[in-house]
């Protein structure tokens, strides 16, 4: 159905556009072709008037300085003309151009939110009706204290991704809508990091190993670089999969280097900057493997320059990614 949209619409498009390039066509060969037939009946004209006899000899009007005049006053108007529709035509063909491209991104756009409704659905389900299935085990079963308790646990984790889910659609709605607060502090980087990896290892079934230099400061805000870290924990562990993820924290002079490694596919070259683009999603929705909302890494660059920092990815060799954040202290 959208491919069919998308389809018309580029029609129409290439429809306008031929019948426009066409009209200026015909309107600057009616104009020259009107120029030259004017120009024409005036020389006419004037050779009639100038029909003058010098010793019985006639004078042709077109070996005359009136003539030159005349005719360059012809070749300035075809210039002109031709000038003219050469502008209009650059001035258009770029108008077009751009057009195009505003059409292509608005499609583009449209994609990726109907991307983001598919996932969101997928998303708000699988937890429910994993909280759901759970509580019915436990409610109708007689179960042993360690089954039971790991039932709990799967359904806290579920409740903990639900509401990492409804936390980013929430950020996300307040950056586009320049209406994130920030209250900068002095954080110990460090303690916050090693909290987070402790919260990750108790609650997510990962390898997760962590190389945190101790008692880094940074100026910034609390919710937001915890906000920051789960996200790129969150990433790193979806495509991870049952792989090693990593998260190193040094100092190094006045720059703080927070980066999270995993060993996973990674991501090519050309997409290292897109992925940051709010709901970009690598392929179709209701057939990738790895499923999320394309708003976690979104969140994760608008809020560490909102830091004042920089975030850049690099290949772990030999397979996986290495997200970097550079903060200045």
């Amino acid at each position: 159905m959208f491919k069919e949209k998308a389809k018309k619409k580029f029609l129409l498009f290439y429809v306008i556009l031929v019948y426009v390039f066409a009209f200026l066509f015909w309107w600057n060969y009616l104009l020259y072709s009107k120029i030259e037939q004017h120009y024409a009946d005036l020389v006419k004209f004037e050779s009639l008037k100038y029909q003058v006899y010098e010793g019985g000899t006639s004078v042709d009007f077109k070996s005359t300085e009136e003539f030159q005049v005349l005719n360059k006053k012809f070749k300035r108007q075809k210039v002109m003309i031709l000038t003219e529709g050469i502008v209009f035509f650059i001035i258009l063909t770029l108008g077009m151009v751009k057009i195009f491209q505003s059409f292509k991104q608005e499609i583009a756009i449209a994609r990726q939110q109907k991307n983001f409704i598919l996932s969101i659905t997928h998303e708000l389900k699988s937890p429910l009706a994993s909280i759901k299935l759970m509580n019915e085990t436990l409610r109708l079963r007689t179960l042993d204290k360690e089954k039971q308790n790991q039932l709990i646990a799967s359904s806290l984790s579920e409740v903990d991704r639900l509401e990492n889910l409804v936390e980013n659609i929430l950020i996300a709605a307040k950056i586009e809508n320049d209406q994130y607060g920030f209250t900068k502090e002095a954080l110990n980087l460090s303690v916050l990091s090693n909290q987070i990896v402790t919260y990750y290892k108790e609650r997510k079934d990962i390898a997760l190993s962590a190389d945190i230099q101790a008692d880094i400061f940074i100026q910034g805000d609390k919710t937001c670089i915890n906000s920051i870290l789960s996200n790129l924990l969150d990433n790193a562990i979806k495509y991870a999969k049952n792989s090693a993820v990593t998260i190193t924290l040094k100092q190094i002079k006045n720059k703080v280097e927070l980066s999270i490694a995993d060993t996973g596919p990674g991501i090519p070259n050309e997409e290292h900057s897109a992925v940051f683009n709010k709901f970009y999603r690598v392929g179709n929705e209701e057939t990738r493997q790895a499923k999320g909302t394309g708003l976690g890494l979104y969140i994760v660059k608008q809020l560490v320059q909102f830091q004042d920092g920089k975030v850049d990815i690099e290949h772990n060799l030999p397979s996986g990614a290495i997200f970097k954040i550079i903060f200045n202290v």
